[in-house]
């Protein structure tokens, strides 16, 4: 195990943080109140950032195996452990977002096009839709839940406990 991210895996950090927090906060609720010709047009874009945004992740986590950095040794051993599965759990919520994201848009009630292009719409089915909506906010949900909590654990240690934890990641 090494002692310092990449330059790549701080940039990879950053551009996904950003990039998950807008999906999650403004493009979904612009795909949400939409109806109509529009809610087609959102999704559009909606649907084609989130298979960057995956993409994105799998490239970090290639990064982050590749790269294995140690927890700090400052941290508590139950801290390391909830850190660890923190971050798992990102990479499993953006997986199951894409996941049930794409099958949502398979039993749409109108062409869903990614970037407009590929038609990933099979046909209307109501109950597998809601299913998978059902699964994709969820998931939304506890992946805000999640961020949050990273976010205060690292100005926990940063500013509480007095570590160069921000650091690491700039």
């Amino acid at each position: 195990m090494v002692e310092s991210y990449t330059r790549v895996q701080k940039i990879l950090h950053w551009v996904l943080a950003i990039l998950v927090l807008f999906w999650l906060l403004v493009s979904g609720q612009f795909a949400e109140a939409a109806e109509g010709d529009e809610k087609g047009f959102i999704l559009m874009f909606h649907s084609g950032g989130a298979l960057i945004i995956s993409a994105l992740m799998l490239w970090r986590y290639s990064k982050r195996r590749m790269n294995n950095v140690a927890p700090m040794s400052t941290l508590k051993p139950w801290e390391q452990i909830w850190s660890k599965r923190i971050h798992v759990s990102f990479y499993i919520l953006v997986g199951a977002m894409a996941f049930s994201g794409i099958v949502q848009g398979m039993f749409f009630d109108q062409s869903i096009r990614v970037f407009g292009i590929v038609n990933i719409t099979i046909g209307y089915n109501e109950i597998i839709r809601s299913v998978f909506s059902l699964i994709h906010n969820v998931a939304s949900n506890l992946f805000l839940l999640l961020i949050v909590a990273h976010i205060l654990a690292a100005l926990k240690h940063q500013f509480v406990d007095k570590q160069a934890f921000l650091k690491r990641m700039t």
